[in-house]
This record gives structure tokens, sequence and C-alpha cells, in this order.
């Protein structure tokens, strides 16, 4: 594969940060904190830039877009720490609605709303969870901007046994609760259903590779704004490197802290490789998607983390305070590391993918 960006990704990137650094995602999140609450989801307003349907045909009003250009604009969105709906409704809930508007109106209106800004949803990771007389009872792992939902999409088993995708919409059986903000940028709640109704809208093996191939996508999209906090961290930390002096030489120039920062450039340029190869995989639709999703997600769970406490101790004492940013990325590192799985998790699924010699990870 070709491992440069083409001219018109090299737009999009451009766009794309001009656009989120009018976001101000720092101060909003700094007030998010101070209030023990929330920042607002921008999906009305990535919509109005055209972010929102970057990856649904143009058929649909979308922008028909690859994955690696979502991806370009991941990156940027991990830069400026948004709280944008990017990985979990245009990746994950973007794609699940795609397949399932050939044959379900329902999810077609879905997505035209989505494309449009006009519909918040996110997708709700449940467990085996079973349909039963058309309603669900589960409890889900965190999700991002469960709070402000009003529509999700979950899987389950039917009667039948059949793997299925459903929509619930907020209402009789839904009840969200907030958890604590450690970032507030990303909106975790838990979703608790209880004989809440389900419509649903693909079954059979085709929903379950679609459910499989949307995780894939917004694990590749997670890890593209791992990349971008990863270097904008270490940008941050080579400024003031660079900048402050202590026994009258700049402290970029101590092997202890030039090496710190030189180690998470590598860390930088190695998963921007894991990122751009598992958006090509999917891409192309290569056999090996999975596993190249896994790989980028283990990576850059363990990169950003490795990024943010060096911006934090490059800093010393002002690195540890409320006023410096380096905790709103210390906060976003620690979220993103487990959002959709840790490292270990996605390791193992590695392991299982290469002992038994499959070309998918189920």
């Amino acid at each position: 594969m070709d491992f440069r960006l083409s001219d018109e990704q090299n737009t999009l990137q451009q766009v794309a940060a001009a656009f989120f650094a009018r976001c101000a995602a720092t101060t909003d999140a700094r007030a998010a904190l101070d209030a023990g609450r929330s920042c607002a989801e921008l999906t009305a307003t990535l919509a109005e830039a055209d972010f929102v349907g970057l990856l649904c045909p143009e058929s649909l009003g979308g922008g028909g877009a690859t994955v690696l250009d979502v991806v370009v604009v991941a990156h940027e969105a991990g830069r400026h720490l948004v709280a944008d709906p990017i990985v979990n409704a245009v990746g994950r809930a973007a794609v699940l609605l795609r397949h399932a508007a050939t044959a379900s109106a329902e999810a077609a209106d879905l997505l035209a709303r989505l494309i449009k800004g006009n519909l918040q949803i996110t997708v709700l990771d449940v467990g085996e969870a079973s349909l039963i007389d058309g309603t669900v009872t589960a409890t889900s792992h965190p999700a991002q901007h469960a709070q402000s939902a009003t529509t999700f999409l979950v899987s389950a088993r039917n009667q039948d046994g059949e793997f299925a995708i459903g929509v619930v919409e907020r209402g009789h059986g839904v009840e969200s609760a907030d958890r604590l903000p450690m970032d507030p940028t990303r909106g975790l709640a838990t979703v608790r259903l209880e004989g809440a109704p389900v419509a649903v809208i693909a079954t059979g093996d085709d929903a379950r590779r679609a459910w499989g191939k949307a995780l894939d996508v917004a694990l590749v999209l997670l890890a593209a704004q791992s990349l971008g906090t990863t270097g904008q961290a270490r940008r941050l930390g080579v400024e003031y490197a660079l900048q402050r002096k202590a026994f009258g030489r700049v402290i970029g120039g101590y092997q202890a802290i030039k090496h710190k920062l030189v180690d998470v450039y590598v860390l930088e340029e190695q998963l921007r490789s894991l990122v751009w190869l598992a958006a090509w995989s999917l891409d192309t639709n290569s056999a090996e998607a999975s596993l190249h999703a896994r790989a980028a997600a283990a990576y850059a769970a363990d990169a950003v983390v490795v990024a943010a406490k060096a911006l934090v101790h490059v800093h010393g004492g002002t690195g540890f305070t409320w006023e410096h940013d380096a905790h709103l990325f210390w906060r976003r590192a620690m979220t993103d590391r487990l959002l959709l799985g840790s490292a270990d998790e996605h390791r193992d699924t590695l392991v299982t993918y290469l002992l038994e010699g499959i070309s998918r990870v189920p």
C-alpha cells in the first residue's frame, strides 16, 4: 500500500484541522469539569461541515468517503480533544445503518436524519442479550454520549437464535446514568434496558458480519483519534522543553527529557503506520482487516497513555496543576484506553486470530 495521503486527503486534513480548532474544546472541557457534567456533543455542528455522512454512500446523501478519509478527520479531532461523535455515531452507527438501509425503511430514515445532524444516536454493547416478545432487558457497557442520545442500536439474539440488530428509542424501559466525568468530552453513560421495545432492522449472518465490521471501523477511528492526541501531547511537550530553563539551560537539552519525548515520537510514527494500514485493509475488504484494526487499537491504547504521562512529567510541577491543559490529555488517554476494550483484550483477540488461523475475528 501507499502510505502517503492523497492531495484530496491532505486538503481534508487541513479543513478538519481548521474546523476543530474553532471548537474551543479545552475551554468546554474545563467548564464541564467545573460543573460536574459532560460536554455537549457536536453532531449538528459536524453535519454542517459534511463530516457526519462521510462513510455513507452519495446515493443516500453521504460523502461516499473511505475509512482512511474519515481517519484523517478523526486524527484532527483527537488533536483538539473535541466532544465529537466520530467513533460511535459517524463511524459505528453509520456503518450499521448503511448495511440495514437496503432492506429497512426505518434504518434508511435514521441514516438520513443522522447525515443531516438531526439524530443523537449511539451504539450499545449489551453482551448476550435476548429479544423476548420484541423487547430487550440488559445493561450496557459505558457508551459515548449515551445520556444525550435519543436512539440506540443494540445487538441481540431473537427467539430463533439468530443474530439481530435492533433500534431502541429513548422512552419506556430505557434509563441512562452518567459516569463520573473523567473525560467530559466523551460523555460516558451506562444504559439500562428493562423490557425496552426493539425494532429489528437486520438479522442473520450478514447482520453479524456488519456488526463486526462496524466495530472494526470504530476501533480504527478511535486509534486515529489517539494518534492525534499522542501527536499533540508530544508537540506541546517539545514546545515547553525548548522554552523552559533549569540550571542555566533549556530542559530539552537534558537526556531524561529528550529521551522521553523521542520515545513518544517513535510511538506516534509506529501508530500512524498501523492506523493507516488498518484503514486501508477495511477499505479494500482485506481478510486481515479485523487483525489490523485490533493491532492498531491495542497499540493506540498504550501509546496515548505514554504520551499523556510524558506531557505531564515534562511540564514538572506546572503539569500537575488544574490550570494547565496537561491533565485534559491525561483524562482523554485514560478514558480512551478502555473505551472499546482494553489493549489486553485486543491482544487476546489477536492471539485467538493467529492461533486459530481464521480470516476474520469473530
